[in-house]
């Protein structure tokens, strides 16, 4: 669960500050995201969620700009839904499971991105270290931008070549070696080929995803059939956690439709709470109304927010705070605390008052 506050800030920052608080799941590959070429990454945009999840924030951040986002390993796609289908339906995995370690600073030519991409597979298998190319041999084919930082721990190679020859409309022939994306004569390689506007195959590639299940199984199978009436299902736990799952074989919409079905099925923090959880957030906030914050996080927990008469004026203080791993109720009483307030976490009111040193009683 996390807490975001975000107002007049641009949508690339705003999705750097939520894909900076999640968890992959392993200790050594954070997240990172890659953005469709086509969106405009400067749109101002503000966002205020108090305990939710990180699909909940990047669902509400990107819906409004018309964009969505995937997660494929280690990775968020971020762009338009079209975009995210094609990238899906042309994205070439390794043979056999391979990852790399690869990044580039901001203002990378793309072709010197996919250099840096072809070079970390290739050092990796001669078991070199810190061995890099300053000139993009081979891959001068691959059209001319320049691209945002990018810093991607364990992917798989092809994955990232993938998504790069999609934002120019391209795609690898399954099959190819990683090595014949460099063409001795910098010519476009037998392997690519140009997704001309008529080709639309993608949209009925199938591949197979595992998707953890709490709870909600019956509205992804319903929201993919809805999109693909021929998907197939298959539930079953993880072997390892022993939580349960639920394989999908469907077509990059329908996988879309899953994801979004499986993020809107997540448990809110008033489901946590009636359950016997004791949910813990972090929150990052600047310069905001202690009053506004403090129906956030009223509103997080199903509670009604009550501001004394007298209390209100001093309920409009400007708050800030860096809290990690802290209940509603805690991050409630520091805010509270800031703003010289007095806040009883009651079980179904949160009430404020001012002091009893101020208040007169």
């Amino acid at each position: 669960m996390i807490t975001v506050s975000l107002d007049g800030q641009t949508a690339e920052e705003a999705i750097n500050q939520i894909v900076s608080q999640v968890s992959s799941g392993s200790p050594d590959r954070p997240w990172t995201w890659w953005r469709d070429g086509g969106v405009d990454p400067n749109k101002i945009v503000s966002l205020n969620l108090a305990g939710g999840s990180a699909a909940q924030a990047m669902t509400q951040l990107t819906r409004p700009l018309g964009w969505e986002a995937f997660p494929i390993p280690g990775i968020l796609l971020v762009g338009r839904p079209e975009w995210i289908d094609r990238t899906l339906g042309t994205l070439v995995s390794s043979a056999k499971q391979e990852s790399i370690d690869v990044q580039w600073p901001r203002g990378t030519s793309s072709t010197m991105a996919l250099n840096a991409v072809l070079a970390s597979a290739e050092n990796r298998r001669l078991n070199l270290q810190g061995v890099s190319s300053d000139e993009a041999v081979g891959v001068r084919w691959l059209p001319h931008d320049v691209w945002p930082e990018a810093k991607l721990r364990k992917v798989d190679p092809w994955h990232v070549a993938s998504m790069a020859l999609s934002e120019f409309q391209m795609a690898a022939r399954r099959g190819t070696p990683l090595a014949r994306l460099r063409s001795r004569d910098d010519s476009l390689p037998d392997g690519v080929r140009v997704i001309e506007p008529s080709d639309t195959d993608w949209k009925d590639v199938k591949f197979l995803m595992t998707y953890p299940m709490e709870d909600g199984e019956a509205e992804v199978r319903r929201a993919v059939q809805a999109v693909d009436a021929a998907a197939s299902f298959r539930s079953g736990r993880d072997q390892k956690t022993r939580t349960k799952t639920l394989r999908v074989h469907t077509n990059p919409a329908g996988h879309r439709a899953a994801l979004a079905a499986q993020w809107n099925a997540a448990p809110a923090p008033a489901q946590i709470a009636a359950s016997g959880r004791e949910a813990t957030y972090d929150l990052k906030l600047l310069n905001k109304p202690a009053n506004e914050v403090l129906s956030q996080f009223a509103g997080a927990a199903g509670k009604m927010l009550a501001i004394d008469d007298n209390a209100k004026l001093r309920s409009q203080t400007l708050v800030s705070l860096d809290a990690t791993k802290q209940t509603l109720s805690q991050l409630a009483q520091t805010i509270a605390a800031q703003a010289n307030l007095k806040v009883d976490w009651g079980e179904q009111v949160v009430r404020v008052s001012l002091p009893v040193d101020d208040s007169g009683e």
